[in-house]
């Protein structure tokens, strides 16, 4: 199963903004781990994230900022068919 994990910054205005797409972008893909997470200090080591919110793609940076859904929706597809 594939797995988005979204990083924000508590309390950042685009907290909402990214929990919002979350929610959208969990019912086109029903059978993915989508995740919404306070960033912690540690994630700016292991991922090398500087810029909130971060969309991680299988533990790999896909993008930082909110994208707009229909970016994202292509960028996860192309990924269910292995296009990395």
């Amino acid at each position: 199963m594939a797995r988005l994990d979204i990083l924000v910054h508590g309390g950042c205005l685009s907290e909402l903004s990214a929990r919002s797409l979350a929610q959208e972008v969990r019912n086109e893909f029903p059978n993915w781990h989508i995740n919404v997470r306070t960033a912690e200090q540690a994630d700016t080591t292991l991922y090398g994230v500087l810029v909130f919110p971060a969309f991680l793609l299988d533990g790999r940076i896909l993008t930082t900022g909110i994208p707009r859904k229909d970016w994202l929706v292509a960028k996860l597809r192309a990924w269910e068919k292995g296009e990395r």
